[in-house]
């Protein structure tokens, strides 16, 4: 009864089975082929999941429609470091007229825009107080001349009294030579006292001392009329460069051309006044043109005189040259000057604007990229390069050198056929990776 309680203790629930002394029970495997395969498949999905968070959700990922961004391919060529400037065509060489000392314009000679030749006369003016100061001046000229001529008279006719009494004492001396030879010659015959061969020796004595003050007085005399000559004579010398001042402004009321060529403009009317210094037209050498052109001051030490430039005048690429540099920057611009440098063009005209390209540094082959607004946007440090077939575009360190407003020189981090993202950054600064739709 007791194996048969236990058996009844133990039975399980559910259905019994009937199992003979053959039977042996079979232990069942939890891995099995169905269960293996639902494992894979997870792990996929997790593994796909993973690598979608690293790669889009690490990453950060911007989509953008593929027209509203430009795409430059990088080429290799020559770089050429220029700047564009607007130029404007004038003559070579401008003169203008001004009214040195002013005046009431009396007569104009020549019609505004008339071919004019050197040395002829344009207008003239009439400057009453400038005449009167001619005919003053021309006055105190005469009457210094007059005084000179006078002092100069004077100081003859005493160089001449000086003269005529050395000569009076020359001759006296003589004579009192010979009578004291003559004393002498007498002295020891008795007939001739002493006392008068003393007497003859004393006026001898005293007509020669006589002689040398009189040449004292003479040379005296004559060392200051030379003085005074010369202090006259500076005198006059001031008086007439006074003189010829005062004739040359006289003459400077006439208005003449300095150079030949074309009077572009003359603001002068008849009775008209016009201050001294004020300008009253200008003449322009038409045979020759320059262009005149403004340059931003951030370039003012890299343009130097014979820097070549380029134009384009009627169709045609023109070499130009920097003929002058203007150091003076007004408005955050400095100006220089260009020549052509061979024929004139003819269809050059005074005022005409040109487009020119102004180089500022050597050519250099290499890879370029074109020009665009990334480069403002990253300062040239990075930008987006595509990818693979160009769905999706990665952000890339690069280093960019110069720029013209066509092509950017790259140094590093790009090769010849990288396509590369060229327009603005302002949307797409903070992500790393770019989707193009």
């Amino acid at each position: 009864m007791r194996p048969a309680l236990l058996s009844l203790v133990r039975r399980p629930e559910g259905p019994q089975v009937d199992v003979s002394a053959m039977d042996r029970r079979v232990e069942s495997h939890w891995l099995t082929p169905r269960r293996l395969l639902a494992l894979v498949s997870a792990l996929l999905v997790v593994a796909a999941a993973a690598f979608g968070y690293v790669r889009f959700g690490i990453t950060r990922t911007f989509a953008v429609a593929s027209e509203r961004v430009v795409i430059s391919t990088v080429q290799r060529g020559a770089f050429h470091d220029y700047i564009p400037v607007t130029g404007n065509v004038e003559p070579r060489e401008t003169v203008y007229l001004d009214a040195t000392n002013g005046g009431q314009v009396a007569e104009v000679l020549v019609e505004e825009g008339a071919m004019v030749e050197a040395g002829q006369p344009l207008v003239r003016l009439n400057n009453t107080n400038l005449q009167l100061q001619v005919i003053n001046s021309e006055a105190v000229l005469s009457e210094n001349l007059n005084r000179l001529a006078s002092t100069k008279l004077l100081f003859e006719q005493t160089r001449l009294a000086h003269a005529k009494e050395l000569i009076d004492i020359d001759f006296q001396i003589e004579q009192a030579r010979q009578r004291l030879a003559r004393l002498k010659s007498l002295a020891n015959t008795g007939a001739i006292r002493r006392a008068d061969i003393e007497d003859a020796e004393l006026d001898l004595k005293r007509l020669m001392q006589l002689k040398g003050a009189l040449e004292h007085a003479a040379a005296v005399d004559n060392s200051l009329q030379l003085e005074q000559i010369r202090q006259l004579d500076k005198t006059v010398d001031g008086l007439n460069r006074n003189f010829e001042l005062a004739r040359q402004n006289l003459d400077n009321l006439v208005i003449k051309a300095s150079l030949a060529g074309q009077l572009t403009s003359l603001e002068a009317h008849l009775g008209e006044s016009k201050a001294p210094g004020q300008r009253l037209g200008q003449i322009d050498q038409v045979d020759g043109f320059k262009v005149v052109a403004f340059v931003d001051e951030h370039y003012l030490s890299r343009v130097t005189a014979g820097q070549h430039a380029t134009a384009d005048v009627g169709g045609e690429r023109r070499q130009m040259q920097v003929a002058k540099v203007y150091p003076e920057v007004r408005e955050r611009q400095f100006k220089i000057d260009l020549a052509f440098t061979g024929e004139t063009p003819p269809s050059v005209r005074r005022g005409q604007t040109l487009q020119l390209r102004l180089e500022i540094g050597a050519a250099r082959e290499g890879p370029v990229v074109a020009n665009g607004p990334f480069y403002d946007d990253t300062g040239g440090q990075w930008a987006f390069v595509l990818v693979g077939t160009g769905s999706h575009a990665e952000r890339r360190p690069m280093k960019l050198g110069r720029r013209n407003p066509e092509k950017v020189e790259v140094l590093e981090g790009l090769e010849p056929g990288d396509r590369v993202i060229t327009s603005g950054y302002e949307r797409l600064k903070d992500f790393e990776r770019i989707e193009l739709k």
